[in-house]
């Protein structure tokens, strides 16, 4: 019998990838075609779903979303058991701050940073200014130069827009889709106000001759532009509210308020905003109407705040044991007045409520101004803001502080009480 060459019991393995796939293919077992066929659909699908996803998501991978990424990890290590309430800042300080996200955006003259509960830093954009001031919407943080002539639209992934005037800018807002206002001290008037898209470009500019800008803000769908300015008519002050509309440049009405010198406009909807006054709120609608929601004194207002259509003011109460009274404006309606036992030192309204910051610390009231819960730890706090869902922020000198009804040291409040 003769020796088999043990070479001929070696079946050759295709070397080539091409060649491999080709034999399964061509394979008589009609499950192995399949599997083959399943194999090379599914490995299509994924690298065409990856280059879609990489087309459709191409700024993570920018240099700023790679270093938020890192300032996650990075404040991941570093956080610890206890610091989930508090926001330290960067270098100790800010000028000014909003909120934004789940978090806090501040600034100081060297930057603008967006943080969140843990110290976490998701952003740092640097400023150089000499007194910032910030203000949010859902999607950007406008922060400008108080007195300066600079400002920048940012989003969480960094600037969106960059801006340099030639006139020093006195105040500013932004609109809930991004576009954004600043007043101006400009050149050959007295005041000017111009509308910015989330880009920097400018879309509308009102300039006043004879007027004095107060406040300037756009309605909730940012179409119109509500101007609250004064002027001196004689020996008196008299205050104007223009609406403007944004995308035409047309006036739509000038509504005076005699005898009355403004302090901020807030809209209560599309048509109509509040006027807050030295001698009352006043609603103010497009079509020039009036109505005299609350008469005052400038020498009784103690503390007033806004956010969205809502404001609240605190004045000096002269009824019964209420040391002041606490008025709340939300969609052009009043309710009030609501005797508080302390004098405020700061407010905060949202969709949730109102916040009253006091020597005691900060109580919470319902949106019926029933008050719900009180933290005596949050004392000496220069600002107060407060989320949707009633969580109180608490700036001070060099962190922020988070309270909620189920902090410690936060207690139940009844209206009885």
């Amino acid at each position: 019998m003769s020796e088999q060459n043990p070479k001929q019991n070696i079946i050759r393995f295709p070397l080539s990838r091409r060649e491999r796939r080709q034999r399964l293919f061509d394979s008589k077992d009609a499950r192995i075609r399949t599997t083959a066929l399943l194999r090379m659909l599914c490995g299509w699908a994924l690298v065409l779903g990856t280059a879609m996803f990489l087309i459709a998501n191409y700024r993570i991978f920018t240099p700023t979303s790679l270093r938020t990424l890192g300032s996650y990890i990075a404040a991941g290590i570093r956080s610890h058991d206890g610091d989930i309430t508090t926001i330290n800042y960067e270098n100790e300080t800010f000028s000014d701050g909003a909120l934004f996200e789940s978090g806090l955006a501040y600034a100081d003259s060297d930057a603008l940073f967006l943080s969140r509960a843990g110290s976490m830093t998701t952003l740092r954009y640097s400023l150089g200014y000499s007194d910032p001031a910030v203000e949010s919407s859902t999607n950007y943080v406008l922060v400008y130069d108080r007195g300066g002539v600079k400002a920048a639209l940012v989003g969480s992934a960094g600037a969106v827009a960059e801006l340099e005037l030639e006139s020093t800018i006195l105040n500013g807002s932004i609109g809930r889709s991004g576009r954004f206002v600043l007043t101006t001290n400009e050149h050959g008037y007295r005041t000017a106000a111009a509308v910015y898209d989330t880009a920097g470009k400018e879309v509308f500019k009102y300039r006043a001759s004879e007027y004095y800008i107060v406040s300037a803000v756009l309605s909730p769908d940012c179409n119109t532009l509500g101007i609250l300015a004064f002027r001196q008519n004689g020996v008196t002050l008299e205050s104007h509210v223009l609406f403007f509309d944004v995308s035409s440049g047309k006036q739509v009405s000038d509504t005076a308020l005699t005898d009355a010198l403004g302090v901020t406009l807030t809209y209560s909807e599309n048509n109509a905003a509040i006027a807050l006054c030295d001698t009352g709120l006043y609603h103010v609608t497009r079509r020039g109407t009036v109505d005299v929601l609350l008469e005052l004194s400038s020498q009784d207002l103690i503390a007033t705040a806004s956010q969205g259509s809502t404001m609240a003011v605190a004045v000096r109460s002269y009824l019964n044991d209420a040391r002041s009274d606490l008025y709340t404006v939300r969609n052009g309606s009043l309710h009030g007045p609501f005797a508080l036992t302390e004098e405020p030192t700061a407010l905060a309204v949202s969709n949730a409520g109102t916040a009253v910051l006091s020597a005691s610390g900060v109580t919470v009231y319902n949106t019926s101004a029933e008050p719900q819960w009180h933290n005596d730890d949050a004392v000496g706090a220069r600002r107060v803001l407060m989320t949707d869902d009633g969580t109180v922020f608490l700036l001070y000198n060099r962190n922020a502080r988070i309270f909620t009804a189920h902090s410690e040291r936060s207690e139940e409040v009844h209206a009885d009480n």
